[in-house]
Formats: C-alpha cells, structure tokens, sequence
C-alpha cells in the first residue's frame, strides 16, 4: 500500500497532523481576534504591574499597541508555542521509543531497508508534519484578522513560521536524537520534556536574573523570536545557531540508531 517509509509514517500521523493542526490554528485565530480587547486602555496598568520577573514572558506594552509586536508576543509567543513545542516532542517520540517499545520498529526493520532509510524518511515526515501545524498558526491568524480590521507584512509572517518550524524542529530532536540512539522511551520522555520545560523557565526569567545570562545560551527558546520576528524580521545568527542543533541532534542520533544493537 505505501513505497516507502515516509507516507507510511505520514498516513499512520494523519489524525495527529489534522487534531494538531485545528488546535493551534484555533489557538491563533481566538489569540489574533483578541487583539482590539487587548489594544483598549487600561492594558498598560495591567502589564506595567506584573512583576519584573514575569514581563519578560508577558511581554512589553507596546507590543500590545500594534498588530505586528501583538502577533509576535502573543500569537508566536509562549500562547501558541508551547502547545507545539509538546506537539513536537509527543510526535517525535510516538515515531521512535514508543514503536521501538511496541516492537514496531523491529518488525520494520525485519523488511529490507537499511536503518538509515527508516531514520531518515521518519524524520522528514515529521518535518513535514511540524512545517503543516507551523502553517496553520499562519492560517489561524489571517482568518482572524478581518475581524479585527487588521493587516500583516506576509514576509514577516513566513519568517515568523519558518522561525518557529526551526524551533520545533529543534526542541523535537532533542527527544528523536536520544530516543533513535538509546531505544529507551521512559529515558527519552524525561530528558526532552524536562529540557524543554526547564529551558523554557530559564529563557523567561533570565531578562530578569542576571545570574541566568550565561545559563540562558544553552537554552534553544532563547535563540526564538528574539527581537521579536513580527517587528524586527530574522535574526540570522539565532537561525544558524537553531539550524545547527538541528544538523548536530539529527547525525547524533543517526549514529547511535544504526550503530547499537536492536533486538527483533
């Protein structure tokens, strides 16, 4: 029925790729409708009396004052992203520890294919998926803005997308790369959800803590939508740094799945 690993892996995440993809683009489109709600006085005595801690995840009030600084906190910022960075990271190890657990992957591997393929043609189709969910949030907010009256620069749009399909992509090799080189789900779920949860803490607070400038660098958050995307457009030194996790992660786990021993 399927030629390759790919639509295979594709067409046994098609109820996924459709429930993420309505949810968040659901998410974006009531976040964006939002934005008159929100751009009403008062809004700044609302924000201004959030503790300094916590404005870093808030964000500024004049990015609440215009519909592109709105987008880029609210709808690319922790709003929406959170429930892809959990998407890519759920799908990432549903793909690799879970049909390793299930014995899945050891029947594939059983048909002639090399470890590589099965590797490889995994990963795109996540990709794939995660690139599909990233264009739903574009969709969520363009449905959403004729309510509201409101125009976007649809190039800053596409970076900010490209932008958050890089992160995610990111935070979801984490769990891939270890999940594909060590074949142990509970260790896999651990270590890339609590990096996820921790980095994410310490991307939010470190604006406000001096002592986590340092610790902050480790963290993939903190090289997302920093300036703000929707304003300020690509940061090229974040997008390779992201890339290059993404290169690093994937040859990491390549390595360790086609060279340790899987029983079948």
């Amino acid at each position: 029925m399927f030629r390759n690993v790919f639509t295979k892996t594709l067409y046994n995440l098609r109820w996924q790729l459709l429930g993420w993809t309505l949810g968040v683009a659901f998410v974006a489109f009531i976040t964006t409708a939002f934005f008159n709600s929100f751009n009403q006085e008062g809004i700044d005595n609302i924000v201004n009396s959030i503790p300094d801690s916590l404005k870093s995840i808030v964000g500024d009030v004049s990015d609440f004052k215009n519909i592109p600084g709105y987008i880029g906190q609210e709808v690319f910022g922790p709003n929406v992203v959170i429930l892809t960075i959990a998407m890519a990271v759920i799908v990432f190890v549903g793909i690799s520890a879970s049909e390793e657990d299930s014995r899945r992957l050891q029947s594939l591997l059983s048909l002639p294919v090399t470890r590589s393929s099965v590797y490889f043609q995994k990963w795109l189709a996540v990709l794939f998926l995660i690139a599909i969910v990233c264009a739903g949030i574009v969709a969520g907010v363009y449905a959403a803005l004729p309510i509201i009256d409101k125009t976007v620069d649809f190039q800053r749009m596409m970076q900010s997308a490209l932008e958050c399909w890089l992160m995610n992509v990111a935070y979801g090799m984490v769990a891939y790369s270890v999940a594909m080189a060590t074949g142990r789900k509970g260790l896999t779920i651990a270590l890339a959800s609590g990096y996820a949860a921790l980095s994410f803490i310490i991307s939010s607070l470190a604006p406000a803590v001096d002592k986590l400038h340092f610790v902050d660098k480790f963290s993939i958050f903190h090289y997302y939508n920093h300036p703000l995307t929707m304003q300020h457009g690509l940061d090229m030194k974040h997008v390779v740094v992201l890339v290059a996790v993404i290169i690093i992660l994937t040859l990491i786990g390549w390595l360790g799945f086609t060279r340790r021993d899987i029983t079948t």
